[in-house]
């Protein structure tokens, strides 16, 4: 095989690092050419306190958290220059100009043009359900699937170089709801209520996460837990991904160091599991 490349297209400022962080780290670490293409400029979410004077440079903030974040992931940058849509519900939904918004066939040709461009073996990105709904994750996955499949069909979007190019795995993120109901019992012994998590309470914990035998790939980052909790840091206008910082680290890592993902191409039988993205 020649240099392994990954290309992930995900929503926010953020879900880099709180999501499939430590296996971008880890696979940077053993020499594959990780890409990491951010969707929104993250200008509609909220801030973490001490951050509340920064909302008017919000995206220019969340920048330069970004740029830092996926140096530490010893990732490659791209964005794709869309605004961000807010929470769930947010009347951000609505502004013109919200990635919600967008022309599907013009972001889905932004997104050919990336996988033309890099031509990885395999592409990430969220699930149908943005993992926990989020409307931006949605339309990642919305537009994503169809760009993965097109970007090797030279009768789809011809006029966009380079030469065209068809990677050979498309995974989803996604959570167990094994260890979501874990959370979900400690959040209660802890008075908290689970259909209301987030800054924005707009989190219902209950509705996320999927059957364990739904997934197909699991990858080890416990080596690279320190990166993945530098790279999150960085994301300091965001709370630096301290939501679960609560709980004991060793606990942590039990539940966390291991990202989760459900291969959507090519197709797997049933029962089938895997612990390398790239494995033969």
């Amino acid at each position: 095989m020649t240099k392994r490349t990954l290309l992930a297209i995900l929503a926010h400022p953020d879900d880099e690092s709180f999501g499939p962080g430590g296996t971008f780290a880890r696979y940077a670490h053993e020499g594959v050419d990780v890409h990491i293409a951010i969707a929104t400029d993250g200008a509609a979410g909220s801030v973490a306190e001490g951050y509340e004077d920064a909302r008017e440079k919000l995206a220019e903030v969340r920048a330069k958290e970004l740029e830092t974040a996926v140096s530490i992931l010893g990732g490659t940058l791209h964005t794709l220059g869309y605004r961000d849509s807010g929470y769930i519900g947010d009347p951000a939904n609505e502004h013109p100009e919200a990635f919600v918004q967008a022309d599907e066939q013009e972001a889905i040709g932004r997104v050919v043009k990336l996988i033309r461009e890099i031509r990885p073996h395999v592409v990430v990105t969220h699930d149908e359900t943005g993992g926990y709904f989020h409307p931006d994750h949605i339309q990642c996955w919305k537009i994503t699937v169809p760009a993965f499949h097109a970007a090797g069909d030279p009768e789809q979007f011809p006029e966009i170089g380079p030469a065209p190019h068809q990677p050979e795995r498309l995974y989803f993120t996604a959570f167990p709801n094994t260890w979501v109901k874990v959370l979900i019992f400690l959040f209660r012994l802890r008075g908290q209520d689970p259909t209301k998590f987030g800054r924005n309470k707009d989190i219902d914990m209950t509705r996320v996460g999927v059957d364990r035998k739904k997934l197909h790939a699991f990858i080890d980052y416990r080596a690279y837990w320190d990166v993945k909790r530098e790279a999150s840091a960085a994301h300091a206008s965001q709370g630096g991904g301290g939501a679960l910082g609560w709980l004991p680290e060793g606990i942590q890592k039990r539940l966390l160091a291991r990202d989760t993902f459900i291969r959507a191409h090519p197709p797997t039988p049933k029962g089938f599991r895997e612990k390398d993205l790239f494995a033969e």
